[in-house]
């Protein structure tokens, strides 16, 4: 199971954006490498069904949608880890 909790570092981005890969190949994730996982599954999970039924919370913890700031645009920091992530996401 894959819980996307996590804070935005440059390590938990490139993760998410390997994550989102493998989903949207319906392959499994990085942490359990191998196989064809759902691939061939009719009806499994999509990026589209996604779109439909997640909201922008979800679909940014997937990797799908540009991080916002969330309150970090107070500190310096926090502008330059969301930046940073929404780089390596391809934001």
């Amino acid at each position: 199971m894959y819980i996307p909790v996590c804070p935005v570092t440059e390590a938990n981005a490139t993760y998410v954006a390997r994550q989102r890969a493998t989903f949207q190949a319906g392959v499994p994730s990085p942490d359990f490498p191998g196989g064809k996982g759902e691939s061939e599954h009719s009806g499994r999970p999509t990026e589209s069904y996604l779109r439909r039924y997640v909201n922008n919370e979800g679909l940014q913890a997937m990797g799908l949608e540009k991080l916002d700031t969330m309150g970090w645009e107070e500190t310096l920091g926090g502008r330059k880890a969301i930046k940073k992530a929404n780089a390596i996401l391809g934001f």
